[in-house]
């Protein structure tokens, strides 16, 4: 029994595969290739204790009805983000 041959259309779908591919290896290689770049601002140096009172405050402030829940989230994500940075 003869095997049957590869469609068109099969064929052009695997030739765009491997194209994708060799794009893809070159986007990495020239990822690879960059210097890295270096910050713009000097990165700030935060004192995680003081960050991590300072979200036990903001949690108090929320429970005790001081402080909203919008504002509590919006200062919670602050308080985030700077321990993110270290």
């Amino acid at each position: 029994m003869a095997k049957s041959r590869s469609t068109f259309g099969k064929m052009q779908r695997e030739q765009e595969k491997r194209s994708r591919a060799k794009e893809k290896a070159e986007r990495r290689e020239e990822r690879r290739n960059m210097e890295p770049e270096e910050p713009t601002e000097p990165a700030q140096q935060v004192d995680q204790s003081k960050v991590l009172l300072e979200l036990a405050k903001i949690h108090e402030d929320l429970a005790e009805g001081r402080l909203s829940l919008e504002d509590f989230e919006v200062r919670q994500e602050e308080l985030r983000e700077l321990l993110m940075i270290d």
